[in-house]
């Protein structure tokens, strides 16, 4: 079927594609739709619907979508996760070297991944959500992909914007909030968790999301790179958006949301100690991080 999306789609591929697809019930049609979305290029299960397909087409795709949401409901996470100042630190954060991977992020991606059930969950619910341009053919999220293949990430795809969503923060969180809603529209069957921070517009973005359908969008885990204060920490949390200093404290947050068991946030906590101790850090980044690690840890540990 994949072969059928790659390049031109006329409209006898695109009937075909929808036939196959709404044959498939149930479990079956769900392992179809992750294998759709784990092609390792732009050709995943978000371009064949919003991009390939004719528009009454894609209303009966997503219309079966429904369907078989009720059919084979499940307790799956879509983890939704941005990049800049979230994965990597790059444009706000002052408390590490440019370019640095945060210590624990690639822990947490893995366990929310696996999700809080002894049994872990179907892999593949991790998309990264990001602004950056998807550019001709896909060509910058496939950039994307490839600079991130190296961390050891659980399978995962992105979802990028246009060079029209890069001038204004209100650009940016609008797209952000409708790459968010095509996967709502893709994987109703799944709850959802945003991964952000707070030096754009992702807080508004997971507030909103949240606000839309609080039984699909669990939560936003806020990256603070701005020194939010205790007050502003409370307002974001009275509308589902949940401030961390470390992803240490991240984990806290999901453990508190029912996304976490406390084994895997004691594992997610070991790795951030860990990170921090290899980093090229100055004094003054050192003792704040440290500092912030330890209330973290704190947190973690009156969970029990």
């Amino acid at each position: 079927m994949a072969a059928l999306h790659h390049g031109p789609t006329p409209r006898l591929h695109q009937e075909a594609i929808v036939d196959v697809l709404t044959d498939y019930e149930g479990a079956d049609f769900h392992d179809l739709k992750y294998r759709l979305n784990a092609q390792g290029d732009y050709h995943d299960l978000e371009h064949l619907v919003f991009d390939d397909v004719d528009e009454d087409l894609r209303e009966r795709l997503l219309a079966h979508f429904v369907e078989q949401a009720r059919v084979d409901a499940t307790s799956d996470l879509r983890v939704l996760c941005d990049i800049d100042d979230t994965l990597t630190c790059a444009i706000h954060d002052d408390r590490y070297p440019r370019g640095t991977i945060y210590p624990g992020v690639v822990a947490l991606l893995h366990a929310l991944d696996d999700g809080a059930a002894e049994e872990p969950n179907r892999a593949g619910d991790l998309t990264f959500v990001t602004a950056r341009p998807g550019g001709p053919r896909g060509l910058v999220e496939q950039y994307t992909r490839d600079h991130l293949g190296h961390l050891g990430l659980p399978p995962h795809t992105v979802l990028g914007g246009s060079f029209l969503n890069l001038h204004t923060k209100a650009a940016i969180a609008e797209r952000k909030i409708q790459n968010m809603e095509r996967d709502r529209l893709l994987f109703p069957e799944c709850r959802m968790v945003f991964i952000g921070d707070s030096g754009q517009a992702d807080g508004d973005v997971g507030a909103q999301m949240h606000e839309r359908d609080p039984g699909h969008i669990v939560g936003t885990l806020l990256h603070n790179v701005t020194d939010l204060d205790e007050e502003a920490r409370g307002e974001w949390a009275s509308r589902g958006v949940h401030v961390f200093d470390t992803y240490a404290g991240a984990a806290v947050h999901a453990v508190r949301l029912g996304l976490l068991r406390t084994d895997q946030a004691r594992e997610v906590a070991e790795a951030v100690r860990t990170g921090l101790d290899a980093a090229a850090l100055s004094s003054e980044q050192r003792h704040r991080l440290e500092r912030d690690l330890s209330a973290d840890v704190a947190a973690l540990e009156a969970l029990g």
